[in-house]
């Protein structure tokens, strides 16, 4: 007491000295209290938009960095507020009150606004924009590849279930029989130490045998204790479940959205974990999204919970937490559920229970991105923003540092196909230039911008997603090692403008449907453009233009010759006639330190006519493709696509089968110990020998042959 009226005696002093003073704080403190209020309120009341999925998968399928996110926007009601006015009620009256209230929709769906909607990827610190491509709705989407869910449905089956067991099995199989085309279904029966039954995933196909799967246990086990870790149960079996699926899925093809549904009394007895506070702990760990929580590979999947709570006769203290730990356990801001169904109403309930949580999920969103840049790692960090939007939208922030299933060196290049197209509309043709256009991430360093073309007749691949990145970069590799090299002359992040080589063999066809094929290489972030046959960036080709000053030049000189013809005939003068050259005979290779052994050459093959007296480079021309040869640079030619430049798919061509180069004005080949031969000619070489071939000769590898131009 004397506390208090000192304190008493404290305050009357200072109201004395300052009465205005302390009525301005009051005033303040008020006003204070009044805006938190209303800001609370307000920050309660506004929308959220919570990611549900970042898929990259399409983008390995189709070349194009395009991610595929699914998004829901909503307000949501909490269930204390919708189950109010049941709080005075008793027993089976106040649960049955309660289902009826969470019968009601408890959550306000808006529409994604997709003008003031941001995706930014973080890249070197900066937050870099995505472009939206897309929005569709959910609902009216599911006929689409991938758009589905994936069903994780735990059924208690230990005997305190007794009563229920039937109820709960039918709203499982409600589940099942609901299933769309693209969804998946996995079904676990736990007793009160763990799951002991586990279909595992199946498609919508096999929905019967989910259906017979969840009759074939006829009743429920018996308990072994008076408590039961249910918390860790049910853990386990999320863990256990989703880390099996990530982005490339156990058997099944993964859809975009995941669900786990718990059909339990939520009987955990004096289980330390399995309480309200604990069962917010998992209803985050679902939220979350990572299966366990350090994974460090798999994508961040959240998961809404879809609980139902089957009461069972216990003590009030046991009932009270099981009623608590179900409730909690939901996560109704992604769409997680809670509902009540007492013995006997499963029939009647499995309908409404499957058709509230299916309306949910059917307002969700499926919102595509082009993502021009991504971070150099394994993990990225997303971010979705709204700007200027009424009311506002928290958005979500929550995607950070985490893997999304992409190596980021298969990440498609972002290349505007239309507008590098339209450029060249006349036709590029050889020893011209290109610009390429695109949404780069070189930052204006032209050494990371490479540009190749495929030789025409070079296959390519159908398909690089295979769910698997290193057969990808490998196939990748390949393409670069047997293209023609463009020089980049200058880039900027929207585009890269390169010497296109001097080499008609870059041309796919003639005349007006001619074609060159290409493939933009960053060497830094070890990305490339699309390299599959429906995906390489295609433009219009043409032969190199006229020389019309050579031309000239030449018509020049022939006049100068005239005219010298002229003044040698009328002054009488006689010219020698000498004889035609014949063509000069092939030159054996003759190595530093001594003489060469036999020339294995061939003669010219028809057509090709003497050799160049300085010859620069040589080619060789087959069925399989043609490629240049440079001086002093050794080739390897075989099926290994990491470590020969000349790749050939002959199966009788060995692994790294020989070597050639151009050296001194002659095209050199060595067999590297082959198995079906070298052959020059009729003659098969010897190992380990370098090999003239003479100009206009034949060069077979095995059953793989080719004529050799010198140029």
């Amino acid at each position: 007491m004397t506390h208090i009226s000192g304190y008493r005696s404290f305050k009357l002093t200072r109201d004395t000295h300052s009465p205005a003073r302390s009525t301005r704080h009051a005033l303040l403190s008020s006003l204070i209290l009044v805006v938190m209020s209303l800001w609370t309120a307000i920050a309660a009341a506004a929308p959220e938009a919570h990611i549900l999925r970042i898929d990259p998968r399409a983008s390995t399928k189709s070349g194009n960095p395009v991610i595929t996110t699914v998004v829901e926007v909503q307000q949501t009601k909490r269930i204390s507020q919708a189950t109010a006015d049941c709080a005075t009620l008793k027993a089976n009256a106040r649960l049955s009150c309660m289902a009826s209230a969470l019968e009601k929709p408890l959550y306000t769906t808006f529409p994604f606004p997709e003008q003031q909607a941001i995706l930014t990827v973080t890249v070197d610190g900066t937050d870099r924009p995505a472009r939206l491509v897309s929005v569709e709705d959910w609902g009216k989407s599911q006929r689409q590849p991938d758009v589905g869910t994936a069903w994780l449905v735990l059924i208690d089956a230990d005997s305190r279930m007794k009563q229920s067991f039937d109820d709960a099995k039918t709203v499982a199989e409600k589940f099942a029989s609901s299933m769309g085309p693209n969804d998946i279904i996995n079904v676990m029966f736990f007793n009160d130490r763990q799951v002991f039954k586990d279909s595992g995933w199946l498609p919508a196909s096999k929905k019967k045998s989910a259906q017979s799967f969840i009759g074939s246990i006829g009743d429920t086990v018996s308990s072994q204790g008076r408590n039961r870790p249910l918390l860790t149960i049910i853990k386990n079996a999320a863990t256990d479940g989703f880390k099996a699926l990530g982005n490339a899925g156990e058997g099944v093809a993964v859809p975009l959205h995941q669900s786990m549904v718990v059909l339990s009394t939520g009987f955990g007895g004096t289980d330390p974990a399995t309480t309200g506070p604990g069962a917010l702990q998992l209803a985050e760990y679902m939220t979350n999204g990572r299966f366990p929580e350090d994974n460090t590979v798999l994508p961040k999947t959240p998961v809404p919970v879809i609980s139902v709570y089957f009461p069972t006769r216990t003590f009030d203290e046991f009932a009270n937490n099981s009623l608590e730990f179900m409730q909690n356990m939901t996560n109704p801001q992604i769409g997680g559920y809670f509902s009540i169904v007492q013995n006997g109403e499963g029939g009647d309930r499995a309908s409404a229970i499957v058709g509230a949580v299916r309306k949910r999920f059917s307002k969700m969103y499926i919102v595509k991105w082009r993502v021009s840049c991504v971070a150099p790692s394994v993990t990225q960090t997303f971010q979705l923003v709204f700007r200027n939007v009424n009311p506002p939208i928290i958005g979500d922030a929550t995607f950070k540092d985490v893997p999304i299933g992409i190596d980021p060196t298969t990440w498609p290049l972002d290349v505007n196909v239309e507008k590098t197209q339209s450029d060249v509309a006349e036709g590029l043709y050889p020893g011209g230039k290109l610009k390429v256009y695109g949404d780069f991430c070189w930052g204006g360093d032209k050494n990371r911008a490479e540009l190749y073309f495929i030789p025409a007749g070079q296959p390519l691949p159908a398909d690089l997603s295979g769910g698997n990145p290193e057969q990808a970069k490998q196939a990748q590799q390949q393409l670069i090692s047997q293209g023609m090299r463009g020089q980049a002359l200058q880039a900027a992040d929207g585009f890269a403008e390169f010497v296109v080589p001097d080499n008609d063999k870059l041309i796919h066809g003639s005349g007006s449907s001619a074609v060159a094929r290409l493939l933009v290489y960053d060497n830094v972030a070890h990305r490339m453009s699309g390299a599959t046959a429906d995906s390489i960036v295609q433009v219009r080709a043409r032969s190199a233009p006229f020389p019309l000053v050579l031309a000239l030049g030449g018509l020049l000189g022939l006049a100068v010759i005239g005219l010298l013809v002229v003044v040698v005939l009328r002054s009488g003068g006689k010219s020698n006639r000498r004889a035609s050259p014949s063509p000069a005979a092939p030159v054996a290779y003759v190595p530093p330190g001594g003489p060469a052994g036999p020339a294995a050459v061939a003669p010219p093959m028809p057509g090709y006519g003497a050799p160049p007296a300085n010859p620069t480079r040589a080619v060789m021309q087959g069925k399989s493709g043609v490629f240049t040869v440079l001086p002093n640079m050794e080739m390897r030619v075989g099926r290994d696509g990491s470590s020969c430049a000349i790749l050939l798919t002959e199966p009788q061509v060995s692994s790294m089968h020989a070597t050639v180069k151009f050296e001194g004005g002659q095209f050199l080949v060595r067999d590297d110990n082959s198995n079906n031969g070298t052959f020059v000619g009729p003659t098969r070489l010897a190992p380990g020998q370098w090999t003239p071939v003479a100009h206009g000769g034949a060069l077979r590898f095995g059953p793989d042959e080719f004529s050799i131009r010198l140029e």
